[in-house]
């Protein structure tokens, strides 16, 4: 046997090898399916009715299981109140509180003219070119 038509152990033989510009799966995946994350999204944004304080009011799936782990962690379950304060704490992480801004005191204008003062020339020709 030549070495063009050995088959063996992950060499399927030539003949049955897909040819360059074909594909495995001719059909491919079929439009209009979706995946976890599309189902998942879709179910959460759903709009469902609670009653709360006698009134039904409608809210989103994802709103709804908040409210109800919060119900819990109030009632006094330990693991609810767990899972509210590490949510929050991810949330915290990824969105820090904006930097309060401090007012610009005479000692900082003074450092700021002298800065200048000092590197008026370079300045202008940085400016120029």
């Amino acid at each position: 046997m030549s070495e063009e038509n050995e088959a063996g152990y992950k060499k399927p033989p030539k003949s049955t090898r897909f040819k360059p510009g074909q594909s495995g799966n001719k059909r491919g995946r079929p439009k209009g399916s979706r995946n976890l994350k599309t189902d998942l999204s879709k179910l959460m944004s759903k709009r469902i009715a609670v009653r709360e304080d006698g009134e039904v009011r409608h809210v989103t799936g994802q709103e709804a299981m908040l409210l109800g782990l919060f119900e819990k962690a109030i009632r006094g379950d330990s693991k609810a109140s767990t899972q509210l304060f590490a949510m929050l704490m991810k949330l915290e992480i990824h969105d820090p509180a904006p930097p309060v801004a401090t007012a610009v005191t005479d000692t900082d204008r003074a450092i700021i003219e002298d800065f200048l003062r000092r590197n008026a020339d370079r300045l202008q020709t940085e400016n120029q070119s």
